[in-house]
């Protein structure tokens, strides 16, 4: 399977390489691109929106088949729910609705984040502690150089800088993804068989070397997965899923939110199909599978299985004036806040990331931003979002947001690989910007 994933970000690296160059760590972004959002066969210019969903969102259009849409104020009032298009690209799709289910891929971060910090109000442990104590597989771990001069490329240093959890959680602890690290895909090739198989074991699934001292850089990886591990140790061994169940999907009345596709019928005969854009621009099928549907252990970094409306509802109650998952001051300091300090090495990185791992977020592709422990953080306002704004996505172009200051968030899902689709992205940046103003709109009333 992340063969299958590897081979799609080579593809997103190659079709964003020409919106910028790369030198180093820094990004010198080129004019940005004409939006896609163009229907073939559209007569007249867009005029709004809802006209974009109109002639953009369908199986035939090739732009996006089909999308689920949703905004909430500070009150909880869901203002804005919509299902536009079809459920996938086979001749015989169905109309997607509002209650259909998406695998959500690394939205799955945020909840596992979440839980993470509710461990941290309860004083179980300590954002900067070394976390070793828990998770003993992080004590002085490797760190992986690319050497040409070594026998296989690479050479290995035992790290100076301990691993926290507060690293783990905003992607500067070296914890990098496999199918996005070809010196770790090095690495496997020499060490012997993969152990990058979800249904197995999620500890082995992040065993390789890190990519740079604790700290010192950042790197889209399975950090958020070993945040998951921490929060069941700390649980006396309760899965993450049963964790999740009692401390936000039952209070929220979530019922269509699982780890176990294959043990939750309803949710899995509503699932969207993803589809596939060719080399040809073209929608299909997608021919195999999007990720796992049986595991054995829980990915706290892309394992979910959801719906809007269920996701919505935790979007919801950070915005709230009294938020019941975590205390307004964690998230305002700590989930939503900046967490990378300006000076640190690691900024400079995750500015350099956006042709990868940033290309599928939410922000526009030159927004000033920085990390905080649920999501990239906007430090300056964007063309998109306002300063101040949490956001993240999920690999199959879903897209979230959350901004306490306007008191307004709002989530985009759909089933489109790869992952950073121009398409997508337009359409879901669209979708923002009309959220902000129906947002502003109301407010003035």
């Amino acid at each position: 399977m992340y063969s299958a994933l590897r081979e799609m970000f080579r593809r997103m690296a190659s079709s964003t390489r020409s919106g910028s160059e790369r030198n180093g760590s820094d990004v010198v972004e080129k004019p940005a691109q004409k939006s896609t959002l163009v229907a073939p066969a559209a007569s007249e210019p867009l005029t709004g929106f809802e006209r974009t969903l109109k002639e953009c969102v369908g199986r035939h259009t090739h732009v996006v088949p089909g999308c689920v849409l949703a905004a909430v104020d500070k009150t909880g009032d869901i203002f804005y729910l919509r299902a536009v298009g079809d459920a996938g690209v086979a001749p015989d799709a169905r109309p997607i609705t509002t209650e259909d289910s998406f695998w959500i891929a690394s939205c799955t971060k945020l909840f596992t984040s979440i839980c993470a910090l509710q461990q941290v109000e309860k004083g179980l442990v300590d954002l900067d502690e070394d976390i070793s104590r828990i998770l003993p597989e992080l004590k002085e771990p490797q760190i992986i150089t690319a050497d040409s001069t070594s026998e296989h490329g690479y050479v290995l240093n035992t790290a100076k800088n301990k691993v926290t959890l507060r690293q783990l959680l905003t992607h500067t602890s070296g914890v990098g993804y496999g199918f996005m690290s070809p010196l770790i895909t090095t690495w496997r090739d020499h060490v012997g068989p993969s152990q990058e198989e979800l249904s197995g074991s999620v500890a082995k699934t992040y065993d390789a070397p890190l990519l740079f001292e604790p700290g010192e850089g950042w790197a889209y990886g399975g950090g958020i997965d070993w945040a998951g591990i921490m929060v069941e140790r700390l649980n006396n061994g309760q899965s993450l899923g049963e964790y999740m169940d009692k401390h936000i999907w039952t209070p929220f009345d979530m019922k269509h939110t699982t780890f176990h596709l294959d043990k939750h019928d309803e949710v899995r005969a509503r699932l969207v199909p993803a589809a596939l854009r060719d080399d040809d621009g073209k929608l299909i099928p997608n021919p195999g599978p999007t990720f796992l549907e049986t595991v054995t252990e829980h990915s706290g970094g892309g394992g979910l299985w959801s719906t809007v409306p269920d996701y919505i509802k935790v979007l919801a109650d950070l915005i709230s004036p009294e938020p019941k998952l975590l205390k307004i001051e964690t998230i305002t300091t700590l989930l939503a806040a900046p967490q990378i300090p300006l000076d640190s090495p690691a900024l400079p990185t995750l500015v350099g990331s956006r042709g990868g791992a940033l290309a599928a977020n939410a922000a526009a592709t030159d927004a000033p931003v920085n990390y905080g422990c649920g999501g990239l953080v906007l430090t300056r306002d964007s063309e998109i979002l306002p300063k101040g704004t949490l956001s993240w996505g999920g690999l199959p172009n879903l897209k979230w947001f959350v901004n306490r200051e306007h008191g307004v968030a709002a989530m985009y899902a759909s089933q489109v690989l790869p992952p950073g689709d121009k398409r997508s992205v337009d359409l879901s940046n669209e979708f923002f910007k009309e959220v902000m103003r129906l947002n502003a709109e109301r407010q003035e009333r």
